[in-house]
């Protein structure tokens, strides 16, 4: 099973309502009734569809989610996230920090990964032996803060306290 497969089973509400019942603990048709507010002419399609999708597993006169089948679709969605992961980001240290062009995440406890993070910010948003002024600085440093954890003030706070920005008479300059 897929995680499209999955959705696609998932996207149908009935189906989904009897889904839940059955995660929630219903394992026969009467609880999967009661728990999920359905009627039978409703509820009894659904099951054979889940079963035949191989979402539900079917035993004697008792349903259950099919674990194995859930299992490999998450493992098939995690390696999917992980490669368009690797795919945008490269740079290891980067990965799960920078998502989209947006700061996701600047580590704390991890000087390294700081720095690393950091000095890309730095190095992608300002160009060696150019200086800036403290408006132009935030502007450019605005976009790598849309929805994330740090405004972009914060964040230019940030790249000259860990020393990749110095500033001096109110001008911003890239640190070698």
């Amino acid at each position: 099973m897929t995680p499209d497969h999955l959705a696609v089973q998932l996207a149908d509400p009935i189906q989904r309502r009897v889904f839940s019942a059955v995660a929630l603990g219903a394992t026969t048709s009467a609880e999967v009734l009661a728990v999920s507010g359905l009627a039978a002419p409703d509820a009894a399609p659904a099951i054979g569809r889940l079963v035949r999708a191989g979402l539900l597993v079917q035993g004697r006169g008792t349903v259950a989610l099919n674990e194995d089948a859930l299992a490999a679709a998450a493992d098939t969605a995690a390696r999917r996230v992980a490669d368009e992961a690797a795919k945008e980001q490269p740079d290891p240290r980067l990965r799960g920090r920078i998502r989209g062009g947006v700061l996701v995440d600047l580590p704390e406890e991890d000087p390294e990964a700081r720095r690393a993070v950091l000095g890309h910010l730095a190095g992608t948003t300002f160009a060696p032996g150019e200086e800036y002024d403290e408006r132009t600085v935030t502007d450019r440093l605005r976009p790598w803060c849309e929805g994330g954890p740090l405004d972009a003030v914060s964040l230019r706070r940030a790249l000259v306290d860990d020393g990749l920005l110095s500033r001096g008479s109110g001008r911003y300059r890239l640190n070698p």
